[in-house]
C-alpha cells in the first residue's frame, strides 16, 4: 500500500476512533470532511510540538480536536457574565 494511502487510512481510523471517544457526529459528509482535515493538521501540529522536546510540557489530543483556533475562540474563550439584576 502506498505510503499516502496508508497515512490517510490510518488518520481516518484515528478520526473515527476519536469520533467515537468523544461521541461526536456530523451533519453530512460534507462537514465530516471538513472537520476531519482540521482534526489532521492538529493532529500533526501536536505531534510536531511534542517530537520537538523543547517545553517541559507536552500537547494532546482532545474533545476540540476537530476544530480551529478560531472556532474554538469563538466558543471557548471570555467570561460570561450573567446578566445584572436592576435593584428593586
Amino acid at each position: 500500500m502506498p505510503r499516502k494511502v496508508q497515512e490517510s487510512f490510518s488518520s481516518l481510523e484515528r478520526h473515527d476512533q476519536w469520533m467515537a471517544e468523544y461521541c461526536k457526529a456530523y451533519e453530512d459528509v460534507a462537514k465530516k470532511q471538513k472537520c476531519f482535515e482540521i482534526f489532521k493538521n492538529n493532529v500533526q501540529f501536536i505531534e510536531s510540538f511534542n517530537s520537538n522536546g523543547t517545553k517541559p510540557y507536552k500537547l494532546s489530543i482532545n474533545q476540540f480536536a476537530d476544530q480551529t483556533n478560531e472556532e474554538f475562540k469563538a466558543t471557548h474563550n471570555g467570561l460570561k457574565k450573567k446578566p445584572r439584576r436592576s435593584p428593586k
